[in-house]
């Protein structure tokens, strides 16, 4: 596969999947950006697609593109606990005013980062990031 090492791979077999499909999802942000399909295809993927992981970096690459604010709504009641923090700490940095809208939403999850998380904005404590990745801004 274009960009994998030649000889023994450095990872062990099991993640051969999750691994292909991240470089895949790499190559569509990096080369495809401005090909409105790619985001589609990003999009379609963090919301329902099968490895957690591999939601988890469509949707930082959705979130450096500026593509992810549709989706985040819809990721909330996500079955993946992951997800649900992706979704939670996107709309904590991005959206503080919706607090109490989404403090709400969470409020019966039982995932203890998510308590974490929003214990931590509620004392104004810095959101500790575990699954949003701060998009780069260019210099």
């Amino acid at each position: 596969m274009p960009g994998e090492p030649s000889g023994e791979r450095p990872w062990p077999t099991y993640l051969d999947d999750e691994y292909r499909r991240i470089t895949a999802a790499d190559g569509l942000s990096r080369d495809f950006s401005d090909n409105p399909l790619s985001i589609v295809a990003l999009s379609a993927y963090a919301e329902s697609g099968d490895v957690p992981e591999v939601r988890c970096r469509c949707l930082a690459l959705l979130g450096a593109l500026g593509s992810v604010d549709s989706l985040v709504d819809k990721l909330i009641d996500d079955p993946e606990p992951d997800i649900r923090c992706y979704a939670l700490e996107y709309l904590l940095v991005n959206h503080p005013d919706r607090f109490h809208e989404i403090e709400t939403c969470f409020a019966a999850d039982l995932d203890s980062e998510i308590n974490e998380i929003l214990s931590c904005f509620r004392r104004g404590d810095p959101i500790p990031l575990y699954y949003y990745d701060m998009p780069l801004r260019d210099q």
